[in-house]
């Protein structure tokens, strides 16, 4: 099974005891394992072999997400050169903020550096202590109407898998009771369903980047 450190979703609470503060650049995590380069979802990576041997767990990122997607997920493209290969275990230096670490930081100091991180034109923010790392970046919120849902497979087999909507499949943000009490109740209903759906942000074509479902609208 594939192994990494999983960064989670900061809680928007005060932290103790010391963390170093991170940029978090929008690019394509790259992990090296015994068959070659893949990513967290364990598809595979291209023309990333020639990566200095030390590089085991990368952020690979050049321009923009189109073009580093483009770099990693077509075949017998040009190799990627190593200045776009950051490493995140052990984190590289130049993404590290200059000022840090910081002990006992506040919800307000962390959503200042934020602030100011995201103005110089990053993704984000990962705070790390250790092997906890917490993600903190903006988020958009949208009210879709679902136009399907498609069955879960493997462990959410009968299960809800995803709502789709016009903007894109929403499959992640549901409870193991969700994903069971939606399926069965959409089933059965006879009238349009409107969800709440949280984003990063949207692509140029108007779908979701990295959406999650946060609720119903029942009232909607």
């Amino acid at each position: 099974m594939l192994e990494y450190i999983k960064a989670k979703n900061w809680n928007g609470e005060d932290l103790t005891g010391v963390w170093d503060f991170s940029i978090k650049i929008d690019g394509v995590r790259a992990i090296r394992t015994e068959d070659g380069w893949v990513s967290r979802n364990n598809k595979p990576l291209y023309n990333l072999e020639h990566l200095p041997k030390h590089l085991t767990d990368v952020e690979i990122f050049k321009n923009d997400w189109s073009t580093t997607i483009s770099m990693v997920r077509t075949k017998d493209a040009k190799p990627v050169h190593p200045k776009y290969a950051h490493s995140l275990y052990p984190i590289d230096s130049s993404l590290l903020l200059a000022d840090g670490p910081f002990t006992d930081p506040t919800k307000e100091f962390i959503e200042f550096v934020l602030r100011r991180t995201l103005v110089s034109g990053y993704e984000g923010l990962v705070l790390r202590q250790g092997d906890t790392w917490l993600k903190v970046k903006p988020v958009e919120t949208y009210d879709v109407k679902v136009i399907g849902a498609k069955e879960g497979k493997g462990k959410n087999a009968n299960k809800l898998g995803a709502f789709l909507t016009d903007m894109g499949n929403v499959g992640t943000g549901f409870t193991d009771k969700q994903r069971q009490d939606y399926w069965r109740r959409y089933q059965h209903l006879n009238e349009d369903i409107t969800i709440e759906v949280e984003c990063m942000e949207l692509t140029p074509d108007g779908k979701f980047r990295h959406p999650r479902f946060v609720r119903v609208r029942w009232d909607k």
